[in-house]
C-alpha cells in the first residue's frame, strides 16, 4: 500500500482546502485509476515565498543523487521515514500533499485478491501526506528528469479497514493537511500531526478486479460489486 488511487474532483476544490495555487502545467482530468510511474498532482510549499502550489510530480521517490530509477519507492513507512537515510531529509524539510478521493487496496482471499475502494466516511476530498525529492540526475530521456518526485506515507490501518490490509496511506484531515506543510514543524511535531490529524473512520466497498489494469479507466471501476 498505497499503489493505486483515484481523483475526480477538480484541482481547484483541493486548492481551496489548503489555500493553494494551481499550476498551469497540471493535467486536471478526472482519473479513476492512477498508477505509480506517472505524473500526479502534488501540493508543495515554496520556502522563499510561502506560497503553496498544486502541480505535477512523478509518483516514485527518486533521490536527487540517483542516476537511474532502480531506487524509486512509491511509499514510505511513517514509523521509520524520519530516521531512514533515503527519507529522513525529506521528512524534515520536503513534505508534500497528494490530493485524492479514494484509494484502492487488495484483500487476500485465499489464493485470490479482492480490490476495495476506500475513503474517509465523510466522503470529502482529502490529501495523503507525502514526501518529495527532485530527480536532479536522471538521464534527460527519462520523463521525470529534473522533476519533483514523491512517495506516499503509510501507517498502521484504522480498526474499520484493518481486515482489508495491514497498512494504509496517511489520509489527512483538512486541518492536518495544512499543518503538514508548515515549514516550522520539527520532526517530532510532524510525527504528531500524522498521529493526531489522520482520518479515523473509513468506508470501503468491493470493486471489480479490472481496476488492476492501469489501462482501464472510468467511474465504473469503483462501482460496488457483491462481496
Amino acid at each position: 500500500m498505497c499503489g493505486r488511487f483515484g481523483r475526480y474532483h477538480a484541482a481547484d476544490v483541493f486548492a481551496k482546502i489548503i489555500d493553494a495555487e494551481v499550476s498551469d502545467r497540471l493535467d486536471d482530468d478526472a482519473r479513476y485509476n492512477r498508477p505509480p510511474g506517472t505524473f500526479q498532482a502534488v501540493a508543495l510549499l515554496n520556502p522563499d515565498s510561502g506560497a503553496v502550489t498544486l502541480g505535477p510530480a512523478w509518483w516514485g521517490f527518486i533521490p536527487n543523487w540517483a542516476k537511474d530509477t532502480q531506487l524509486s519507492p512509491i511509499n514510505a513507512r511513517s514509523e521509520t521515514a524520519p530516521t531512514n537515510k533515503l527519507f529522513g531529509k525529506a521528512f524534515e524539510h520536503q513534505r508534500c500533499l497528494v490530493p485524492a478521493d479514494y484509494w484502492i487496496e487488495w484483500q487476500k482471499q485465499g489464493e485470490a485478491k479482492q480490490p476495495y475502494a476506500i475513503r474517509p466516511k465523510d466522503e470529502q476530498p482529502f490529501f495523503f501526506a507525502g514526501l518529495w525529492s527532485k530527480a536532479a540526475r536522471l538521464p534527460d530521456d527519462h520523463p521525470a528528469a529534473g522533476q519533483v518526485t514523491f512517495a506516499i506515507l503509510t501507517g498502521t490501518p484504522s480498526a474499520d479497514i484493518e481486515h482489508i490490509h495491514n497498512r494504509q496511506p496517511q489520509a489527512m484531515t483538512a486541518d492536518g493537511a495544512r499543518q503538514w506543510l508548515d515549514p516550522d514543524l520539527d520532526v517530532d511535531q510532524a510525527r504528531e500531526v500524522l498521529e493526531k490529524e489522520r482520518y479515523a473512520n473509513y468506508e470501503a466497498w468491493p470493486i471489480a478486479k479490472k481496476i488492476g489494469n492501469p489501462a482501464n479507466e472510468g467511474p465504473d471501476l469503483i462501482e460496488p460489486i457483491s462481496g
